[in-house]
């Protein structure tokens, strides 16, 4: 999993200072609409941005791309953003954070994204004051799309209702997400689990410890979102969330639940892998060291049988002193008692289904 690193500021800088440490590709698009026609722009600058503040239209700023500080900074001016905002905006890796206040409301979610190369974390927030919402997108997946599609259709249900519809499904889209992530962490178990029954190598270990991690972390990322929604729900000093829109929320409340209850539940199987890998390499030991005690223990009759024909017995001293050592057949005798103890012991395992 591809996480991002949090940054932050030195200790004893002031507040409200703005990374822009990375120089990638930051874009601009606006959305201005009513319920009757919807016009947007791409790849607009900050100030143009600040062109639609005062008409009677709902608008919605999406940046996408690394922070840079001069835009942020317009932005924050223009449309009256608190610096502090604009600093976990820049400062990537937050922790998901809400804060409401009787004109705005902004909030921090976490995406997870995947991809070929796995599952990566990129930043989400967003702004809504008056009849604008501002999201801002810390990386270059764009989780929008479908809603801009959705805003542009002449049928848009989006254009129908408030600016606080908008900033709704702008938050269960990203809230959504975690399905087809968790869905994919399902799969992988699942191949996991069936190539470690067939083959326990060391790469296995790794694979499931992997696993392990990336589940852990995505639970710890996501964890705050449903308390975040729980806030929104219960909060009664801002106006800018309707009443008919927090019937939606409560769903993408319980969307938040189900998530981080798949979470759990895939955290505990990737346990699991590990508890069955361990299994499977103690049944393996415990088979060879059942191997090895057989072989050992077959061996042990024909030692003792070995170890007193190797004695020094002189026919001299008696009839009684091994005379079978000077038999014509004593070596083949002394090699056939020895191998039918040895099958002996054989079919004695066989039978007890030792072997």
């Amino acid at each position: 999993m591809k996480l991002f690193r949090k940054q932050y500021s030195q200790p004893g800088t002031q507040p409200g200072v703005i990374h822009d440490d990375k120089k990638g590709q930051l874009t601009l698009s606006v959305f201005d609409f009513d319920a009757s026609d919807c016009v947007e722009k791409k790849n607009v600058t900050a100030e143009q941005c600040a062109s639609y503040l005062g008409n009677n239209n709902e608008t919605w700023v999406h940046v996408q791309g690394d922070p840079d500080k001069a835009t942020f900074s317009q932005l924050a001016k223009d449309f009256g953003i608190h610096e502090l905002f604009i600093e976990d905006v820049s400062n990537l890796g937050q922790r998901p954070k809400i804060d409401i206040q009787e004109d705005q409301i902004f909030i921090i979610l976490t995406l997870p994204v995947t991809s070929e190369k796995g599952v990566s974390l990129q930043q989400i927030s967003i702004f809504l004051k008056n009849n604008t919402v501002i999201s801002f997108c810390g990386g270059q997946f764009n989780p929008f799309t479908a809603i801009s599609n959705r805003l542009t259709l002449p049928t848009s249900g989006l254009r129908k209702r408030h600016i606080d519809f908008l900033f709704y499904s702008l938050i269960d889209t990203v809230i959504d997400w975690g399905f087809p992530v968790l869905e994919q962490y399902a799969d992988r178990i699942d191949a996991t689990e069936e190539l470690l029954l067939e083959n326990h190598d060391k790469d296995i270990l790794q694979k499931i410890h992997l696993l392990r991690r990336e589940v852990l972390l995505l639970r710890r990322q996501i964890w705050p979102h449903r308390e975040m929604l729980n806030t929104l729900l219960r909060d009664d000093t801002s106006d800018l969330i309707k009443a008919d829109t927090k019937l939606f929320l409560r769903d993408c409340y319980d969307h938040s639940i189900s998530i981080l209850e798949l979470t759990e539940t895939y955290h505990e199987m990737a346990n699991g892998l590990m508890e069955l890998y361990m299994s499977v390499v103690s049944l393996k030991l415990n088979d060879v060291m059942r191997v090895l005690t057989i072989i050992a223990t077959l061996f042990i009759p024909p030692t003792f049988v070995a170890g007193i024909y190797g004695m020094n017995f002189s026919h001299d001293a008696g009839p009684l002193n091994m005379p079978e050592l000077y038999s014509p057949y004593g070596y083949l005798g002394a090699w056939a008692v020895m191998i039918f103890m040895i099958v002996g012991m054989l079919l004695f395992f066989k039978k007890h289904k030792w072997i």
